[in-house]
Order: structure tokens, then sequence, then C-alpha cells
């Protein structure tokens, strides 16, 4: 079975400011790190391929599926010349509305406000990874803009993060790597806040757009932070789904489509990536 690993943002090492909610959240590397990475895999013979092909790659040893979730533009930017260099291939996840809208995620205008306050470390640890941050994830998109509100006395006229175009989109597509839903807005599909109908409008109205776009069949779909159940994947292959990924395959799932776990690659982590890939003599 082929290994998935999960990326998100990436930046030049010069481009990344500190302090970086992204960075310490884990779902921003550098670009320098990503070449270390793919220049190690490639060191060591792996083969790279999309989500929609792992199904052919059953009992092949070192494949590897890269996967790249929310569609920010630094993907485009400085994630995709370093795949090209090392002839890698990998799956997009883009979301549809900041694409569509070029608008951002309430998370991204979060960790933007909590990088501009002065917080000890307990402070940001929560804002980042606590209490505070759980409760603003945890809430509809909308009651989230609310939030941003009441959480920061000031909000920033200008974003520092953009996402992918039409165009950028179609380029990838067009070139070899494999584009993929991630949804509409973001939505957690087993919130409170979430309803049937939501959650079929995530899941149908992505896949149509970004076939408008592509002019290809979209068949994977990511589940925003990996967070699922059942009925969801049902849903799931209803739509036209071929596959779907993950963050963590629960043991009472029963098999309704192939559903692919990702290893979640943060920053500097080369050596636990080893691991995961049960590779004992390091290089």
């Amino acid at each position: 079975m082929a290994t998935v690993l999960m990326f998100h943002r990436v930046l030049p090492e010069k481009l990344i400011k500190t302090p970086n909610a992204y960075t310490d959240f884990g779902t921003l590397i550098s670009q320098e790190y990503l070449s270390e990475i793919l220049q190690w895999l490639t060191d060591n013979k792996y083969k790279f391929i999309k989500i929609s092909d792992i199904i052919n790659y059953v009992n092949v040893d070192k494949i590897l599926a890269l996967t790249f979730d929310d569609g920010y533009a630094d993907n485009f930017h400085y994630a995709y010349p370093i795949l090209k260099k090392y002839n890698a291939t990998a799956t997009f996840f883009p979301l549809v509305s900041n694409s569509l809208e070029n608008c951002v995620l309430p998370l991204d205008t979060y960790y933007q406000c909590v990088d501009e306050l002065d917080l000890n470390e307990n402070e940001r640890r929560n804002y980042i990874k606590g209490d505070i941050k759980n409760k603003f994830y945890w809430a509809e998109p909308q009651i989230q803009r609310d939030m941003l509100k009441t959480l920061f006395n000031n909000l920033p006229k200008e974003s520092r993060v953009d996402y992918m175009t039409v165009e950028q989109l179609i380029e990838l597509s067009n070139n070899n790597f494999e584009i993929g839903s991630h949804g509409v807005s973001h939505s957690l599909l087993i919130a409170d806040y979430m309803t049937e109908e939501k959650i079929i409008s995530e899941m149908k109205n992505s896949k149509k757009w970004l076939e408008s776009v592509i002019k290809k069949a979209v068949i994977a779909y990511c589940f925003p932070a990996g967070l699922y159940n059942y009925d969801m994947i049902k849903l799931a292959k209803k739509i036209g789904y071929k596959s779907v990924c993950l963050i963590t395959k629960k043991d009472n799932i029963k098999p309704v489509l192939p559903a692919y776990t990702r290893f979640f690659v943060k920053p500097n982590s080369l050596d636990e990536l080893k691991v995961q890939l049960n590779i004992l003599n390091f290089n």
C-alpha cells in the first residue's frame, strides 16, 4: 500500500516571518525543506503517484502519494517548481470558495491576528492549539468571522496569504497533477452546525465547480481536518468520488470507498518521516 503524505503551505525560508502560527501548528514548511524531503525520497527510489492511482499499486513497494491541502497560492509558486524539479506528481485539494471568490479562510485572518499580539508562550499556545483555537475552529465559518471581531481589536486590512486562481489550477491539472476536492468552505463535516444537506452541498458543489474549471473528472475527496463518519463516505461514493483522504482511519468503519490515511509532514521532521516509512538506516 502506498504511503500518503500531507502538506499544506510552502514558502522559501527567507519569507517565513516569526512568530508564525502556521509553523507553530505545523501547516507551513520551507521550500528548502520540501526540496530536502524530495531529494531523500528520490535518492531512495520512491515512486510518486496521484491519489487516484494508488489502487493500481496495492502490492508495490516504495510508492508515495503527495497531497497538498487547502489550495494556498504558495503551493503553486513554491511547491510546484520543486515538484517539477524532482519529477514528482502530487494531488492538490483546493477549497472552492477561496479560489472562486478570491477570499481567505477566517482561520487565515485568525492566525495573522495572533501573530500580531504580544503573547507569552502559554497564551500563544492557547491561541494556536488550546481552548481558544478549538472553540474558533469548530464554529461555523460565518460565526468564525463574527468571533474575529470579538477576539481581536484590529483586523488586518490585507491578508498575508492568498489562494490559487482558476488559471493556476488549470496549469497544475494540465501538467500531470491531480486536482481533488476539499469542499467549498472548509466546514468541518461532523460539526454540530452541519446538516446532511450542507454536507452534500460541500461535496457536490466543489466537485461540480472544479470539473467545470479543469475539464476533467474530480474523483478524490479530502475531508477537512480529516473528520468524517461512515455516512459521509457513503455520500461521497453516491456523489461520484472514487476515494477519500483522511488523517486517521476509524477501525469500525466498513469499507465503502478506498480510504487513505495520511502522514502529516510537519516542519523539520525528516527523521520522523523516515521512521514512518520504515527506514531504519538513516542516510
